[in-house]
């Protein structure tokens, strides 16, 4: 059996928060692989518009082109719904029997976790590994962690990383008003949005 583990998200753009989370998962519990899979319609993501799927995906792929055991994942990207997490895991688990997945969040995302869509199906088909990042105790985040365990039934963890104060709103703010953001993404996703125009003007 894998050990497989998902970094889902609009990743727009994908930054090096995402990356270090990504290698936390892989070192602290040993994972095999990591999937990092865009999404295509999240559905909290629909009161804003986010950059088009093709610029997404390859930021994504140059993001991971240079990580051992980091591999770009279209799978929610070929389904036209929107696209749940609790379907997508559902779908993973039925598809790809042998493998174990192990679902990466942030801190933001596990305080939230009772409102997303059919939590108790997220916890039944993946092992919830969460990170700190918006500088939240560990003590906080473990007591979370049990909480929502015991109550869905499931299995959250809690993973160490060192505090990077990036999120992708900042980057794509930043962006906009011609600030340097060189220092928060992987120098060829940097490259990418430059020669792109990303988050500068309307894209087709």
């Amino acid at each position: 059996m894998g050990r497989v583990g998902i970094m889902g998200g609009t990743f727009d753009p994908v930054h090096l928060a995402h990356i270090e989370m990504a290698r936390c998962a892989l070192g602290q519990k040993g994972l095999d692989k990591i999937l990092f899979m865009p999404s295509k319609n999240p559905p909290h993501k629909r009161d804003r518009k986010i950059l088009p799927e093709k610029y997404r995906a390859e930021m994504v792929k140059l993001a991971v082109s240079g990580e051992e055991k980091f591999y770009f994942s279209d799978f929610e990207l070929r389904r036209e719904e929107i696209t749940y997490t609790a379907k997508t895991l559902e779908l993973l688990c039925k598809n790809y029997p042998k493998e174990q997945f192990f679902f990466i969040m942030g801190s933001d995302s596990l305080f939230h976790f009772e409102c997303w869509h059919q939590p108790e199906k997220v916890m039944r088909y993946a092992v919830i590994l969460a990170v700190s990042r918006g500088g939240v105790r560990e003590e906080e985040m473990v007591r979370q962690a049990a909480y929502l365990s015991k109550k869905f039934s499931g299995d959250v963890q809690v993973l160490k990383m060192p505090e990077m104060k990036i999120s992708s709103s900042m980057i794509r703010e930043k962006i906009a008003a011609g600030e340097d953001v060189s220092s928060y993404l992987p120098e060829n996703v940097y490259d990418y949005i430059l020669k792109h125009h990303c988050y500068r003007l309307e894209l087709e």
